[in-house]
């Protein structure tokens, strides 16, 4: 999974301040939940496919990331308003509508961290008042989903090469359990070595020595993240109008 792997490319999207792009993520979220209307739902998520394009991003790192929520997302929902309208083709219907919600969600957000390198996002945390400490660890936090599942498929891997077998049956979930400990185990082993040696060399560069921290180059809003922000007001009111 590249989830949260930040990915440069020339584009416009990457020029975008990061603070812009958060105020899209954020409206995107509130427009899908404030609306029912089909034609609206389906027009953001074509948006937002569309800045997938703009940003240059490589359409395969972006289906590996959000593959699982794609097919996941798509038949939890249809089952739920299946079993819920007692009627297939409506559940089906309104299932997939749901799951584009929520897709919309997902995508703007992988957009956002792909298209967004991590000292740009903590400088745009600390431009939004946030103490620099928790904006690192925010940061670090997120930066660190794509190590730890890197890590647990190659412990994975390695116990598969010993002939460990691997089960998963809903009829047996404590052997399914009892089956993923011998890749827990080392991945856990493995993360903690890692945040021990990321933690003594932040120790060693003095982290939290100063209250106040500089940052180079500092964050400007431009004429590009201004004409954003409008053009995100005017599809506010309209939502606003004929939601």
């Amino acid at each position: 999974m590249q989830f949260y792997d930040f990915i440069y490319r020339d584009s416009l999207i990457h020029k975008l301040d990061p603070r812009t792009k958060i105020l899209w993520v954020i409206a995107l979220t509130f427009l899908v939940f404030m609306t029912t209307n089909t034609y609206i739902i389906l027009a953001a998520f074509a948006f937002v496919v569309f800045s997938i394009f703009l940003a240059k991003l490589p359409p395969k790192a972006v289906w590996t990331s959000s593959k699982v929520f794609v097919v996941g997302f798509t038949i939890a929902y249809v089952i739920l308003f299946s079993l819920l309208l007692w009627d297939i083709r409506q559940g089906v219907a309104v299932g997939i509508l749901f799951s584009i919600k929520f897709l919309i969600i997902i995508l703007s957000t992988i957009v956002f961290a792909m298209s967004t390198s991590p000292r740009d996002f903590i400088s745009s945390l600390t431009k939004l008042k946030i103490p620099y400490e928790i904006a690192f660890m925010l940061t670090l936090a997120i930066r660190f989903i794509p190590v730890i599942t890197k890590e647990f498929n190659h412990v994975m891997n390695a116990q598969k090469a010993r002939a460990h077998k691997i089960k998963l049956s809903l009829k047996h979930p404590i052997e399914s359990a009892k089956s993923f400990v011998p890749i827990i185990i080392p991945t856990l082993l493995i993360l903690f070595k890692k945040s021990f040696d990321l933690a003594l060399s932040v120790e060693s560069r003095a982290f939290r020595v100063y209250k106040k921290r500089t940052y180079n180059p500092k964050l400007k809003m431009r004429f590009i993240d201004y004409v954003s922000i409008l053009l995100l007001i005017v599809l506010f009111i309209l939502l606003m109008k004929y939601k």
